[in-house]
């Protein structure tokens, strides 16, 4: 018995020893698998593989309270950064399931109460807030660095307004006008300075092409010259910054054909360029030290790309948000963040967060601008409280419209869409134009030639079919239908190339492959078949420019319609503008616009089509891309698209002018158009009695704040 007994307490021990040697084996493993997971998502970055890790504690080792309630932990953290809703659950778990884990539980419990917060902020959507402006405000304002003022450009002069009155919040009160002592002020690029103490503006004068920019006090004073400028005319050109202290400009500037930012001291010295690829909308951070500026990739400010910042003194620059076409960035006032717009989609506002070192911390926000707009125009500046002053573009409504040349009633031909460059068929019977493309368009890009009966109805889109895949201008089109209704010449890029080259076609009426016409690179534009359909005149622009200020180099030349060499008609001292040219009726004339050197204002010149002197026929305020011009059938006047000076140094463009050859007399018609902000383009029909024209209604710009985003920023 004594035996027995010894044999199975020796037994008893062997298994209990047994046993603690298990839960020991056990524990080790639990911890191995613990840092084999911590590995793959700390070191390898592999949250998947992580999740999996854990997971496979949970199952063998629940009752390890002390690594499973970790494993929950690193789990519900996994899923977290991945975005899953099983975060919660993995937090919850560790409450209910490890309450004696104190460490856990309270980790769980703060990363609930995030999870929690983070999804109250999500449902909080930012808030649009309209100012109320008694008048249009120009595409341009800037926002004073503390808020509370707004500085913007009316008639020339620079004027400054609360951001509130006493009507509250959502009303401007009285605006001053900032004396500049007679300088005129350009309606974009104007900036304040940090501190709120001056005001950087471009002068509205042209001299030799440049245009100055100064510097005034923003309480008012003389204003100081500091740069003499060529930044060619794009808007976004015209964009500057001042230091927050006011002693250091930074701009864009034109060498050649390229632009690039530079920065210069106010009192003085050689500009200094900052970057060497071409770059436009330099903006100073808070604190002086950085610069973002975003890619000029194309021709001058007609395209862009990404948001970029530099150090101001010394470095390299940081590519901090892709974008087709960045524009418009504004800093925070911390310098954390800039805010910015997207050309290519300008339906979003987009915010990046930066780190101390200048590179992008996050994901780049984006949000919606408000509903029933057209998309951001400008940022204006970015408040101490976080709001956000933006410019929304008014929706605008297009319509092709025709009105008897003797008086009566306008009517609509069409409604919508963007219908541009109206031409009558030589029946009468339908007006061709440019519109949007469609399903059936074929290979044109974004605008294709259509028609629709002359009477109104429905557009028909002419299809094209050609590798070329032909980009169709906004102007410059040409006048379309030959005079046996067989053949459409028009001005078109292949998509291939630059807009700096750009060719004359012709093209079935029917639709199909058109004929390549002209193939030089330059800006070949306005082609017009003569009377008898055998030649075709044009406009050829071989220094192609966007600088209408300095237009001028123009030339006429006429080409066989079967093809061959062109000749010209125009030499350089006949200031030929790069709008239509037209053959009179009886194929002896030719009328083209000409604008005087550094001006918008010209004249209506005609010229034998077999070359010589040009004569006057009009004078012609404010010749611009949109301007256009036709001959009666009858080749004794010659009808276009007017403008005049409207009250307070405005211009009215709603009417249209016909002008006598035989006398010089002009007859002005104003058709009554509700709510027409602009006629543009027109042609005569053929018998004589009736014009078609182009109008819009909407567009302008509206002032909008932007708050409450902060909660997306920070999620």
């Amino acid at each position: 018995m004594k035996l027995k007994k010894t044999l199975i307490i020796v037994v008893l021990s062997f298994v209990g020893g047994a046993v603690l040697l298990l839960g020991s084996v056990q524990q080790e493993t639990a911890k191995e698998l613990l840092e084999k997971a911590i590995y793959f998502e700390d070191v390898q970055g592999d949250l998947d593989k992580a999740i999996e890790v854990y997971s496979e504690i949970l199952n063998n080792f629940a009752q390890n309270s002390e690594v499973a309630a970790r494993a929950l932990y690193r789990l519900g953290w996994c899923h977290e950064r991945l975005g899953n809703q099983e975060a919660r659950n993995a937090y919850r778990r560790i409450i209910d399931e490890y309450p004696g884990q104190k460490e856990q539980v309270a980790q769980a419990r703060v990363r609930l109460a995030e999870l929690d917060a983070t999804a109250a902020n999500a449902s909080r959507k930012p808030t649009f807030r309209k100012i109320n402006l008694p008048n249009r405000i120009p595409p341009d304002a800037q926002l004073s660095p503390d808020g509370k003022s707004i500085a913007f450009v009316n008639n020339e002069w620079l004027w400054i307004a609360p951001t509130s009155s006493n009507l509250g919040s959502g009303f401007l009160g009285t605006p001053r006008q900032l004396d500049t002592h007679g300088i005129t002020v350009e309606f974009c690029g104007f900036i304040w300075s940090g501190d709120g103490k001056w005001i950087a503006f471009n002068s509205g004068e042209v001299e030799g092409g440049y245009k100055k920019i100064y510097i005034v006090p923003a309480g008012g004073g003389k204003p100081m010259q500091i740069h003499r400028n060529d930044r060619d005319v794009r808007v976004v050109n015209y964009r500057m910054s001042l230091s927050p202290n006011g002693d250091t400009i930074v701009f864009s500037s034109k060498d050649e054909d390229t632009l690039h930012i530079y920065k210069k001291s106010v009192t003085g010295g050689s500009p200094e360029r900052l970057v060497d690829v071409p770059a436009r909308e330099p903006v100073f951070s808070p604190d002086g030290k950085m610069i973002a500026y975003v890619e000029d990739k194309q021709l001058v400010g007609r395209h862009g790309g990404g948001l970029w910042v530099i150090p101001v003194e010394k470095g390299s620059p940081t590519l901090v948000a892709d974008a087709g076409n960045a524009s418009s960035p504004i800093w925070s006032p911390d310098g954390k963040m800039i805010a910015f717009v997207d050309y290519d989609a300008n339906d979003k506002i987009h915010i990046v967060r930066l780190g101390p070192d200048g590179k992008t911390a996050g994901e780049k926000i984006s949000i919606d601008c408000p509903e029933g707009t057209n998309g951001v125009g400008r940022l204006t500046g970015w408040t101490p409280d976080n709001k956000i002053g933006i410019l929304v573009g008014i929706p605008t409504e297009f319509a092709l419209y025709t009105q008897p040349v003797e008086g009566g009633t306008a009517t609509f031909v069409t409604h919508g869409g963007y219908p541009l460059q109206p031409r009558w068929s030589p029946d009468g019977k339908r007006i061709f134009h440019t519109n949007k493309v469609d399903e059936i368009s074929g290979d044109w890009v974004a605008f294709a030639i259509a028609f629709v009966p002359a009477e109104g109805g429905e557009v028909t889109t002419i299809p094209l079919h050609s590798e070329a895949k032909i980009r169709l201008p906004g102007y410059g089109l040409g006048d379309l239908i030959s005079p046996d209704g067989k053949t459409l010449v028009f001005a078109g890029y292949k998509s291939v190339d630059p807009i700096t080259i750009k060719h004359i076609w012709t093209l079935p009426v029917d639709g199909e492959t058109p004929t390549q016409l002209t193939d030089e690179p330059v800006i070949d534009g306005n082609p017009c078949w003569s009377p008898d359909g055998k030649e075709i005149a044009f406009v050829r622009n071989d220094t192609p420019s966007e600088n209408w200020a300095g237009m001028g180099k123009d030339n006429i030349y006429i080409i066989p319609a079967s093809g061959g060499e062109p000749r010209r008609i125009t030499s350089e001292s006949d200031r030929v503008f790069g709008g239509p040219v037209l053959w009179s009726p009886d194929g002896k004339l030719l009328a083209y616009f000409s604008r005087d050197e550094d001006s918008v204002d010209g004249t209506i010149k005609i010229i034998p089509a077999n070359g010589g002197e040009p004569q006057v026929i009009a004078k012609v305020l404010h010749i611009y891309a949109n301007k256009e011009m036709a001959w009666s059938p009858d080749g004794r006047r010659i009808a276009f698209n007017a403008h005049k000076p409207g009250s307070s140094n405005t211009i009215i463009s709603n009417f249209i002018n016909i002008v006598s050859l035989e006398d010089g007399s002009i007859e002005e018609i104003e058709p009554n158009l509700k709510d027409v902000n602009e006629i543009y383009h027109l042609d005569w029909s053929p018998d004589g009695k009736t014009l078609v024209f182009g109008g819009y209604t909407g567009g302008g710009h509206e002032l909008w704040f932007m708050e409450g985003f902060m909660p997306l920023v920070k999620r």
